[in-house]
């Protein structure tokens, strides 16, 4: 196999076949269909963003757009109230802006719709009809614009559940990041629960769970290691996301193949109607975004391009070499075919390589990858009916690569190919779910000197079932069921899940419980040494031939309180119980990754948070409790396949932290705007991680024949000597970052200037130990930043 290097930013969007082909269909279905006629009134609902409050009566519906620009607003609220004032239905709007409600009787009804970052709306609306269109345009009514005062909206009613944090691209933006478009994954290392190893490698922990355990979803497409090799950036921009659903633990039977968490990314669609642009520059992260309506109200293309500059400019900025590159593009159409049905197809590819120990030998521990994502999407509703039917295919792939030496090349590739059926009914309070799903992955890999190569493959496949109960505004609960069936000899699964609710008084309660419960599969695999403290290689393998798929049992209980408009507490605490999870066997030999056993575990804990809220000023603070331990039984190690590594040991048993134990973590971030000014600050503070100490080192030189003296001559192998696994504990982390943005406004753009410290105080965080050279390796040292954003009108 060969090295992924020396990636070229020099292809074009259209350069790979697979989305060339799915965007010419996506073009021809909209573009020529004969069934378009008009403007779409689809009334869709995704993932509970969109409720019809009875199951017979009358039918509101229609699209809620920014009266600027004509985008789609995705999680708007709206709420219909009679004339007593009292509530007579509600809904959000779903990924395209768009949204339908019922009410039981005909009149006259006050609606009220808010969104964040926009001046709520107040009107009187007379519903006579079946069906009622209804089309809000909203105006922003950002804090830089003083006459405007921001209604605070709580997010507790609809969206508190336990174990779940649903996201915006507002709330992105609240957390400072060297990029003035803002980033998913800077704000991801702010929820409790969620530990990385720092700014260099990427990668999440959350609650327990390592990040291969993580199942990234974009618009239903799994990626398997979205973030960058700088810890600021994934592959999620702000400005392609309408909404984040990031489940901690506890998620519903939809989803499946992982058993820590799930991040669910939908994507926002373009303007239909106007061309919008925007551009970025800054030292980490430079971009391009183009919106492109593809047929006027019908259908648009959205194109984003971004790629790192900091390899180019570190030396004259910080006077030290960052050896980063690393980028992504993304590309999604959007079509409404008629009334009832539209499509989607959505493409991203990123890549990063460098060289995570800043060594001047660019051949030696040098990290690559590439992710490949793609997927069509075809979503049906009836004109006269609460059901939506959702047709997927994906695809997706990795290729990683690991360079340790100049002799020794590690490989890890993973195919995977998925197809999906998805049935909703609407059924006022209640929901119901349910679908068909396959997935079929193909694997190599190659773990260096020493050790042979491998390919292969698995599969699964099955149903699942998920529904949501509203017994009245006040109490919801969810049960589920996942069933599975697994290739390689390893059975079937059937994997309950519960979820419920309880809003003491009903809807605007001060006091909210809710609870989480479910069992869990992951046929698949990831691997990792744990001979260094971080690692960014990860070797993807299914888990052995006829052994017991790894699972995890999760219970999760969680409360919040109001205490004012302002104000919000929350506490959840969780424990999940981890069962036949795979972990490396290193063996004394230096950089060997020869098989693995497995373990069983706990993870607990609990998190806490205090949110403040006001139309100028934000302050969020969350603190983590949590404890991590695995156990081994004696037992040998297990190969990936009947041909696999050769080598079998007998592991002895233990009870250890794994490396991602972070026992108390804070995190604050705050944000005050005030005229076109904001200025953000976070901080992070966590305990050490555990790691392996290192005796030293020492050379074996096998004795074949000892009348001979031919060995004498011979160089011999290197090896290790390491005391008791995961002994000792790095030093506390802590770091301070601050952003100040500025926006310039004109009647043909907005510029928004933005100059930042990262590391205020140049804390002297620690990355790495490496074993190869007995030097220690440091986070991201004090960086100043600066960047300019321009949007066009």
């Amino acid at each position: 196999m060969t090295e992924l290097t020396g990636i070229k930013w020099i292809h074009t969007l259209t350069g790979r076949p697979e989305f060339l082909c799915a965007l010419v269909a996506g073009c021809f279905l909209t573009l020529f269909s004969p069934h378009l006629s008009g403007t779409s009134r689809l009334a869709q609902a995704q993932n509970g963003h969109a409720e019809l409050d009875q199951p017979l009566g009358y039918t509101v519906r229609g699209l809620v757009r920014d009266a600027d620009s004509g985008l789609p607003l995705s999680g708007a609220n709206l709420l219909l109230t009679d004339s007593l004032g009292q509530a007579a239905a509600a809904a959000s709007t779903g990924d395209d802006g768009r949204y339908a409600l019922r009410v039981a009787a005909q009149g006259r009804f006050e609606v009220r719709v808010t969104f964040v970052g926009y001046a709520p709306l107040t009107d009187s609306l007379m519903i006579e009809a079946e069906v009622t269109e209804y089309d809000v345009r909203l105006r922003p009514a950002s804090a830089f614009m003083d006459e405007v005062v921001i209604e605070t909206v709580s997010r507790g009613d609809e969206n508190f559940s336990a174990g779940l944090t649903r996201i915006d691209a507002q709330d992105l933006r609240r957390v400072p990041t060297p990029d003035v478009s803002f980033d998913l994954a800077g704000y991801l290392q702010t929820r409790p629960g969620v530990v990385t190893t720092g700014d260099r490698g990427g990668g999440l922990f959350v609650r327990g769970g390592t990040p291969t355990q993580n199942l990234i979803l974009l618009d239903g497409i799994p990626v398997f290691q979205p973030f960058h090799i700088v810890g600021f950036f994934s592959a999620f921009p702000a400005d392609n996301i309408a909404w984040v659903d990031v489940y901690a633990g506890g998620f519903p039977a939809q989803f499946g193949g992982r058993v820590s968490s799930v991040v669910d990314i939908a994507t926002r669609n373009g303007d239909t109607s106007n061309y919008q642009a925007s551009a970025s520059i800054a030292p980490f992260l430079s971009g391009i975004r183009l919106e492109i309506p593809m047929a006027q109200e019908r259908a648009s293309l959205v194109v984003s391009l971004r790629e790192s500059v900091i390899d180019i400019v570190s030396e004259d900025l910080l006077g030290e070499d960052l050896p980063f590159r690393f980028g992504d593009r993304f590309a999604k159409f959007h079509g409404n075919l008629n009334s009832t049905s539209s499509v989607s197809i959505t493409m991203l590819q990123t890549f990063d390589e460098g060289n995570l120990d800043s060594s001047d030998n660019e051949l030696s521990r040098r990290s690559t990858w590439k992710n490949d994502a793609y997927g069509a999407r075809y979503r049906y509703i009836p004109p006269e009916s609460a059901v939506m039917t959702e047709i997927m295919f994906y695809y997706s792939r990795l290729r990683s690569r690991f360079r340790v030496t100049p002799e020794d090349l590690r490989t890890s590739d993973i195919d995977d190919m998925s197809m999906k059926f998805d049935f909703v009914y609407l059924l006022g309070l209640s929901e119901v779910r349910f679908g068909m799903f396959g997935t079929a992955n193909s694997f190599s890999f190659d773990t260096g000197l020493n050790n042979r190569a491998n390919s292969g493959g698995m599969s699964s496949g099955g149903l699942f079932f998920q529904s949501r109960i509203g017994f009245s505004n006040a109490v919801r609960i969810e049960p589920g069921v996942r069933l599975e069936a697994f290739s390689r000899g390893q059975g079937t699964s059937i994997s309950p899940r519960l979820r419920a609710s309880w809003q003491v008084g009903g809807v605007g309660a001060r006091h909210r419980f809710s609870a989480a419960w479910g069992m869990y599969k992951q046929q698949l695999v990831g691997l990792t040494r744990e001979q260094d403290i971080s690692d960014v290689f990860t070797t993807w393998a299914p888990s052995p031939n006829s052994d017991r798929v790894p699972g995890a049992t999760h219970l999760i209980l969680g409360w919040q309180g109001v205490a004012s408009s302002w104000l919000e507490f929350s506490v959840e605490t969780y424990r999940k119980w981890l069962r036949d999870i795979a972990w490396p066997v290193t063996t004394m030999e230096l950089n060997s990754l020869p098989a693995a056993s497995k373990v069983e575990g706990t993870a607990e804990g609990v998190d806490v948070g205090v949110s403040v809220r006001t139309s100028r000023f934000g302050v969020d603070v969350g603190y983590s409790l949590a404890r991590v331990e695995y156990r081994r039984k004696a037992q040998f190690s297990r190969n990936f396949f009947p041909s696999g590594l050769s080598e079998t040991i007998r592991v002895s048993a233990a009870t250890f932290n794994p490396p991602h134990d972070r026992r108390h973590q804070v995190n604050a971030t705050g944000r005050y705007e005030t005229g076109n000014w904001a200025v953000s600050a976070r901080w992070q503070f966590g305990t050490g991680l555990p790691f392996t100490p290192l005796n030293g080192f020492y050379t074996r030189v096998p004795i074949t024949n000892p009348q001979s003296e031919t060995h004498l001559g011979e160089a011999g192998r290197t090896f290790i000597s390491q005391a008791q696994p995961f002994s000792r504990r790095q030093p506390t982390y802590h770091r301070l970052d601050l952003t100040a943005e500025h926006v310039i406004q004109t009647e043909e753009v907005d510029i928004t200037l933005q100059g930042g410290i990262i590391n205020v105080y140049d804390r002297e965080n620690l990355f790495e130990y490496s074993i190869f050279s007995g030097s220690r390796i440091d986070q991201l040292p004090l960086i100043p930043t600066f960047g300019v954003r321009i949007d066009l009108r």
